[in-house]
């Protein structure tokens, strides 16, 4: 099982865009097992995938005596986010999840973690677990305070790993307005900031299909409407390339 974390420690970037759309991009092939993980207490990816099967709770795999009833059936599988995430603490909380989350492996195929905005033990434990991590983010004037912050955390949770690497995908600029000369701006100060090799070779641009998208809780690519053919071609290449990325286990030095 490939694990890949969306993570950026900032909310408003669009990681719940990104992610629920891998997991339904990765779920595609017939008899391929992606499980979804939202450890984002704010619970927006479990609303937006409240469709899919449902597999349980991901705070279950903080907890040594919950059962875990996620069976690898083909598709996409969610363990969605509850009230108990925001118990989660301690240290213990930590370990237990690395000591659980393996169960997972011989089940599925993929599997996509949600985070949600700060740096605490629910990121961490996506981070213990993580084979690969993709970042969206907004290109605004904080951009590069918050890219040098998840790089922080990286070698923070690589560390805590006993220095087990994990293949940084790339920041990916999301929500973008190329006609706005300020963002244009501010992505090429990011680049600059972070070097060319962290940076994702694409860009997602703002554009008002993703958000109905959103409030229909179903990807781009079964939306209608003008702009919905271009949005869809948009984001499949981002999301086939970030699987390339992945399964070629692509490392920037982070």
């Amino acid at each position: 099982m490939k694990t890949i974390v969306v993570s950026l420690l900032k909310g408003g970037v669009g990681k719940t865009f990104l992610a629920t759309h891998l997991a339904w991009y990765l779920a595609e092939p017939p008899e391929r097992r992606v499980a979804f993980v939202d450890l984002d207490p704010q619970g927006s990816s479990t609303r937006r995938l409240g469709g899919e099967r449902q597999g349980g709770f991901s705070a279950d795999l903080f907890d040594p005596a919950a059962a875990l009833s996620a069976d690898g059936q083909a598709g996409l599988t969610v363990l969605g986010a509850d009230p108990r995430l925001q118990m989660v603490k301690a240290a213990q909380d930590v370990r237990d999840f690395i000591g659980r989350f393996p169960a997972l492996r011989p089940h599925f195929d993929y599997c996509v973690i949600d985070t949600g905005p700060k740096w605490d033990e629910l990121t961490l434990s996506a981070m213990a677990v993580a084979d690969a991590v993709i970042a969206p983010v907004q290109v605004a004037e904080d951009s590069v305070e918050c890219a040098k912050m998840l790089l922080t955390a990286l070698r923070k949770a690589e560390a805590a790993r006993a220095g087990r690497k994990i293949a940084f995908l790339g920041l990916l600029p999301s929500m973008v307005n190329p006609f706005d000369r300020r963002e244009m701006e501010n992505a090429v100060k990011l680049a600059h900031a972070v070097g060319e090799k962290l940076m994702f070779p694409a860009f997602i641009k703002a554009r008002p299909t993703y958000k109905h998208a959103a409030e229909n809780h179903r990807p781009v690519w079964q939306e209608n409407g003008s702009g919905a053919k271009a949005a869809a071609e948009e984001i499949r290449a981002v999301l086939a390339e970030i699987e390339r990325r992945m399964t070629s286990q692509e490392v920037a030095a982070a």
